[in-house]
């Protein structure tokens, strides 16, 4: 019996000194989320490096920008209770001003001087290369989506607000999900979240979507709304703009909470603890564009830090 006791105080003796590992408190968005299932090594280069390429954002991503800065302004006076045609001249008025600039682009606050004159966020207005004639195309764009939804029966609710949720959490890892809400809007059928979506072609609407399954979760919603502004030249106003929602089982967004975001969590942990994050050659050119970090993956490995000086530059850290 004696030897029994002693055995018993041992093992008593172990559990008091168990060594218990904190868990790993992980934040991640849509974009972070979508670039490391894409490449590995492209998440590495924008959320770990911050690059950015010196030639700045393409054609396309300015065209939307503008469109974003205008809706977010016209929702954000409507849901202030500003008439409808306020709203509208203010939302113009601010998308012409993102695609001019404004001088607080660049803007570095300092104790004599914490803010801009202008009285702006730091770069909100940063200006664009388009031209002038692209630049009225899409404001006159916006002209067509106000006429076209004139007797909108949509309430906004919230505007460009972000929000974070544990998703998921287990002895190893806690998932903290952040998502930007374009829009927050009471249909009439319910309160949905809303994302704008420019595009220069039409395209069908894939429900494969991280930022879309994102905002169910967090709005608890079983669907959402992509609100399409088409830029063709050739379409009908009701091609042109369209509101698909899409909608999602109960089980399709519990397989992405529960398995699919944890498996690239962990998966981003090993990459980190590592110090190697892989090139996926897949995803170097889609059926739209090539991957704007091709040439430095083309070079040799004694050559790539110097082809990311000469066409990259160390931007803003992302912020989840």
């Amino acid at each position: 019996m004696s030897n029994n006791s002693n055995m018993d105080s041992a093992t008593q003796r172990t559990h008091q000194f168990e060594i218990i590992v904190p868990k790993k408190n992980i934040s991640l968005d849509a974009t972070i989320l979508s670039t490391l299932m894409s490449c590995a090594r492209l998440a590495d280069f924008r959320f770990n490096l911050n690059m950015v390429s010196t030639s700045g954002k393409s054609p396309s991503l300015e065209k939307g920008s503008i469109i974003h800065k205008v809706l977010e302004t016209y929702y954000s006076h409507m849901v202030n209770g500003f008439t409808r045609e306020q709203a509208i001249g203010q939302g113009l008025a601010a998308g012409k001003m993102y695609a001019m600039g404004c001088t607080c682009s660049g803007f570095i606050p300092t104790a004599e001087k914490p803010v801009p004159e202008c009285k702006h966020k730091p770069d909100e207005f940063p200006g664009v290369k388009l031209d002038t004639k692209d630049v009225q195309w899409v404001l006159d764009t916006c002209v067509e989506y106000f006429d076209y939804y004139k007797n909108d029966h949509w309430v906004p609710l919230e505007v460009e607000v972000t929000k974070g949720e544990v998703l998921y959490e287990d002895d190893e890892i806690r998932i903290l999900w952040k998502a930007k809400l374009d829009l927050v809007v009471d249909t009439n059928q319910g309160i949905y979240p809303v994302d704008h979506k420019s595009m220069m072609q039409r395209r069908p609407t894939l429900s494969l979507n991280n930022q879309f399954m994102g905002q169910c979760l967090i709005q608890k919603t079983r669907g959402m709304f992509v609100n399409k502004i088409g830029l063709q030249t050739t379409l009908k106003s009701a091609d042109k703009f369209q509101r698909v929602l899409v909608p999602y089982s109960i089980d399709r967004l519990l397989e992405w909470q529960s398995t699919i975001l944890p498996y690239y969590a962990k998966l981003l942990l090993m990459y980190t603890n590592d110090g190697y994050w892989p090139p996926n050659f897949t995803h170097c050119e889609n059926k739209y564009s090539i991957c704007e970090f091709k040439d430095v993956c083309e070079s040799n490995r004694d050559m790539r830090e110097e082809e990311l000086r000469n066409n990259f530059m160390v931007g803003q850290g992302w912020d989840v």
